[in-house]
């Protein structure tokens, strides 16, 4: 009888959110993440563009083109790979022309130490590593225009990522 009154008030509570055990707490979750980020401007020819390139060896890559800060002249996408032996070849559709943004990248300087805590998306986020700046050299093709781009922050990043549900 005392071991079914017991059960009952563990489920009773369990069920109420009010006691928990080890046993049931999601554990912490660690991973090493690598990419890079460069965020680019240019101009040439009367056409200005906003370039995103990202990387991240976890999760998805992405690049996206805006041209004269006009969303109905935006494309993005989420290619395979951006950035190989520190050149730097993707493009994207904008407005129904291909977009190229094409290059090199190479990290350059010192290692820059990175810690960050964040709660973000129902989990504590703690973040440890380093960046390292890129040298960039781009040129964004569309249209028979080429421009050069000018990225700030461009770096490369190394992180080892925990992710522990709140």
């Amino acid at each position: 009888m005392r071991t079914t009154t017991l059960a009952l008030a563990s489920a009773a509570l369990l069920g109420l959110g009010l006691a928990a055990t080890p046993a049931t707490a999601t554990p912490a979750e660690t991973r090493t993440e690598k990419g890079i980020v460069l965020e680019c401007t240019g101009r040439a020819a009367g056409l200005s563009a906003s370039v995103t390139l990202y990387e991240n060896s976890v999760y998805t890559h992405s690049v996206q083109v805006v041209l004269d800060d006009d969303p109905k002249r935006a494309g993005s996408r989420e290619p395979k790979d951006i950035w190989s032996a520190g050149e730097v070849r993707t493009s994207v559709r904008v407005a129904g022309k291909r977009a190229t943004v094409t290059g090199t990248a190479t990290r350059t300087g010192a290692q820059e130490h990175v810690h960050e805590e964040v709660d973000d998306a129902g989990a504590h986020i703690v973040s440890d590593g380093f960046h390292r700046r890129l040298d960039d050299d781009l040129v964004l093709g569309y249209g028979g225009v080429r421009m050069r781009l000018t990225c700030a922050p461009a770096f490369y990043y190394r992180l080892d990522v925990t992710r522990t549900p709140l």
